[in-house]
């Protein structure tokens, strides 16, 4: 009577399997890993640029569509076309092109007012912007033109991380940018600027980063 022998694979053998398959398992881990990691920053740096085109599209709507058109708030104040550099605001102006699109009752001319502040939900524990000490830049703005003494404005958060918001003017006489706009005339409470032919802005961020746009004024 003959004996059926089976094979099957020694402890080394084994040994050397489980050591080949998980030196694959542990490359392919890392490459996965590689791979989840390049994506997060794919699209970390994909949110950056669309961030910064949001916040381009809308100082470029803004500042590109400046008015002569002062206005009025309260009684008998009034504020003139451009304000630059006085009280909590960077620059305040009236700018036209104010969409309309379900046709509401108002003018297509807005008043806007830029700032740089702590995030408007910084005091609000339930916010993920609770004690944020970051600065962002704000853009305000009004629901009516001529407005009452206490109107508040509308808060919009542009971007945060923001350490400056310089702004300088191009001068057609010195034909040079400056730092004030052209003045018309100065009186000792308020001066009275002409509006820009153009308009540089540059964003200065944390990291030491800077966005600059120049626009011309339409």
């Amino acid at each position: 009577m003959s004996l059926r022998r089976y094979h099957g694979f020694t402890l080394i053998e084994a040994l050397v399997a489980m050591f080949i398959f998980a030196w694959i398992s542990l490359a392919a881990y890392q490459i996965l890993d590689q791979v989840i990691v390049a994506q997060e920053v794919n699209q970390r740096k994909s949110a950056a640029v669309a961030r910064e085109q949001r916040v381009s599209w809308q100082l470029g709507s803004d500042f590109r569509q400046m008015v002569n058109r002062p206005i009025w708030y309260g009684r008998d104040n009034r504020l003139e076309p451009l304000v630059f550099e006085t009280g909590e605001y960077l620059i305040e102006f009236t700018r036209g092109g104010w969409s309309n699109p379900l046709q509401w009752p108002r003018s297509e001319l807005q008043r806007v007012a830029y700032q740089l502040d702590y995030h408007p939900q910084s005091n609000d524990s339930k916010s993920e912007f609770y004690n944020d000490e970051r600065l962002y830049l704000i853009r305000n703005y009004w629901q009516v033109l001529d407005r009452l003494d206490d109107s508040e404005p509308q808060q919009q958060v542009l971007i945060g991380g923001v350490v400056d918001f310089r702004i300088r003017f191009w001068d057609n006489a010195a034909a040079d940018w400056s730092d004030l706009p052209t003045t018309t005339f100065s009186a000792p409470a308020v001066a009275s600027y002409d509006l820009p032919s153009a308009v540089e802005l540059s964003i200065v961020f944390e990291n030491e980063e800077i966005m600059t746009h120049i626009f011309r004024v339409l």
